[in-house]
């Protein structure tokens, strides 16, 4: 069997992190599990990720990154920018019903390290901030009067939906998600011509 790289062994011990914390929360699973699961030495382990905080910071950087890639891929394929922010629900929502869905990585992160100094709530709170200004971007790209106050109001749309199908299930309030988020950009910005 061929040795791995660093950066493959970096790579392998996040995936295993990133599941392990997904599913059963990051403070739930200790770097010991997470060193037995991934098959890879407790030195190697710790030379890629030196403290748990360390991990936990790479989890959830990793996690926005992988959420703005699958975000951006849906709002590519629509051509006005309305359309564009309402893809990131219609995405969310086809994320919400997986069996694996626990909720928004970010969220999660967030409520477990509530300390504004702790690393993996500066990624959480910067990707939240991220999104927040992708979206008025887009807002302002398909004439919102107010951006501002369109990207606020999907936020709260995008964070409550995370919440509601957590706890409720995808089949319940979340699914009024689209149509909440399609009147608020509508009433915004105007309906999209239909050819």
């Amino acid at each position: 069997m061929a040795r791995r790289t660093a950066e493959e062994n970096r790579r392998h011990v996040l995936a295993v992190a990133s599941g392990l914390y997904y599913q059963h929360g990051i403070r739930a699973v200790g770097m010991d599990r997470v060193v037995k699961e991934s098959g890879v030495g407790n030195a190697t382990v710790y030379r890629q990720f030196p403290t748990k905080d360390a991990l936990a910071s790479a989890y959830t950087q990793d996690r926005a990154d992988a959420w703005f890639a699958r975000m951006r891929k849906a709002a590519d394929q629509a051509d006005d920018p309305r359309e564009k922010l309402l893809s990131i629900f219609t995405t969310v929502i086809e994320e919400t019903e997986l069996p694996t869905f626990r909720g928004c990585p970010m969220l999660n992160t967030h409520t477990e390290f509530p300390d504004p100094q702790h690393p993996a709530n500066r990624v959480a709170v910067t990707h939240e901030q991220r999104v927040r200004r992708w979206m008025r971007d887009l807002a302002a790209d398909a004439c919102a009067p107010d951006p501002e106050q369109l990207a606020d109001d999907l936020l709260l749309v995008l964070n409550g939906v995370y919440v509601t199908a957590t706890v409720l299930g995808p089949q319940g309030p979340a699914q009024r998600t689209v149509e909440l988020a399609r009147r608020l950009i509508w009433t915004a910005c105007g309906e999209p011509r239909r050819p």
